[in-house]
């Protein structure tokens, strides 16, 4: 197809494509990392060894001996892989998580293999005739997948303007008067930006409207966040009868593979049951599962809540460099994920690439991570990294964005940052 012909989405295609294409040339994404032996904070990248900025195993788990030993185990006894669909057979691993899950998310739980066959097990099987879903616009790219399978079906989906309360509110005002049933889909930390989701003010809703019903796809706020590792969302509260929650386990819970957290336990059997990637799919292997289970037996003990206390340290110690250094990022919120805004997509490789030069690797984020015109450099933390590895990056780059996009204009109350309010004008937008 010729491109002055193009359609809209043969166009974003291209531009994603052409962002993909230049950003693997530059040695910032497809990386191929080159260890024997991978430790938690370095990377060997093209010959050179880089302390890496890119990971989200949050609270250094990934590598723990007692993960390794479980997944270890369980390929002693079971082998490689488990080659039969959870609808047929599945091994007792499966029972012992889900009955460790449960008791830290105090609900049903079932497991899929990732957190994105998740979504198209449960939102096709929950969402049917009759309803209505309300999408945050920067709701994670797989929750929008979802969203695709059920506008195949006929079911309207309304994008919302990103954390925006007041917009959220007349739609679910409106919606909740058309539609039998009404789904708000959101993420609790969202991935790219590190902001997070106005949880208080859903759980409002969730009480002010019966028939609003909530999904969060929480993977970025499971395990480093809330007692016994419940994330984010769930991390001052507890499950809402109308509330779905779903994790990952591949990211700070360190083993693989995902959890669905259901208050109904008929709605958790029915995504069990009726669930097509959950029927159709592989199971996890029995080393993610292994590993899992040893996992949760951290996340029951009382180790989680120091593992805990000293990300939380950590993220507070990264909100004031990054103040002090006054850099662009989007969000101040208390979480392992920050974003900072370049704007255009070649200034933000190359910023990627003086970073490389200076001995750190962080994720370049361009369309359709975010949005077009605010590609940036993220970068996270975990419990790998030292106080001197976390301020020599973000002096690094403090000291390089200028030459890229010129003095950032950032004013930020320091009184209402140890006082762990957002300043103004800091949050994603449409917040």
């Amino acid at each position: 197809m010729r491109s002055g012909s193009a359609s809209r989405h043969e166009r974003l295609l291209q531009l994603f494509e052409r962002h993909a294409v230049s950003a693997r040339t530059a040695g910032l994404t497809r990386v191929r990392v080159e260890d024997d032996r991978l430790e938690g904070d370095l990377l060997t990248i093209e010959g050179k060894r880089v302390v890496n900025f890119g990971s989200c195993a949050y609270l250094g788990l990934n590598l723990d001996p007692r993960l390794k030993a479980g997944a270890i185990e369980a390929i002693d006894k079971y082998g490689p892989v488990f080659s039969s669909s959870n609808a047929y057979t599945s091994l007792d691993l499966y029972t012992q998580l889900e009955e460790r899950l449960s008791q830290v998310f105090d609900a049903h739980v079932v497991i899929p293999t990732t957190t994105t066959l998740g979504h198209l097990a449960a939102l096709p099987v929950l969402i049917g005739d009759g309803d209505g879903v309300l999408v945050d616009s920067q709701a994670h790219s797989t929750v929008h997948l979802g969203t695709q399978v059920l506008q195949a079906e006929g079911i309207i989906v309304d994008p919302l303007p990103h954390n925006n309360v007041t917009a959220l509110r007349e739609a679910v005002e409106e919606a909740t008067r058309t539609f039998e049933h009404v789904w708000y889909l959101a993420d609790g930390v969202y991935s790219m930006f590190g902001d997070v989701a106005p949880v208080a003010a859903v759980y409002e809703l969730l009480d002010e409207y019966p028939n609003l019903h909530v999904y969060f796809d929480d993977a970025h706020g499971f395990s480093w966040s809330g007692p016994s590792g419940r994330g984010y969302v769930l991390a001052n509260r507890p499950l809402h009868p109308r509330m779905v929650v779903i994790v990952s386990l591949a990211k700070s819970f360190g083993s693989g593979g995902s959890a669905i957290a259901f208050a109904d336990p008929e709605d958790a059997q029915r995504v069990q049951l009726c669930g097509g990637t959950l029927t159709f799919s592989g199971p996890l292997h029995p080393a993610e599962l292994g590993a899992a289970v040893a996992a949760a037996d951290i996340h029951l003990s009382a180790e989680i809540d120091e593992l805990q206390d000293r990300l939380r340290r950590q993220i507070g110690l990264v909100r004031k460099a990054v103040v002090a250094a006054a850099l662009p990022v989007v969000a101040l919120d208390s979480t392992p994920v920050w974003f900072v805004r370049v704007g255009g997509h070649a200034q933000t490789m190359e910023l990627g690439r003086r970073m490389l030069d200076d001995g750190f690797y962080l994720n370049l984020a361009s369309f359709p991570a975010v949005p077009a015109g605010q590609s940036g450099m993220r970068f996270t933390h975990t419990l790998y990294h030292s106080d001197d590895q976390i301020l020599a990056m973000i002096e690094a780059l403090s000291r390089h964005l200028p030459a890229l996009v010129g003095e950032p204009e950032v004013v930020i109350d320091l009184t209402a940052l140890e006082a762990g309010v957002q300043a103004p004008g800091q949050g994603a937008q449409g917040g």
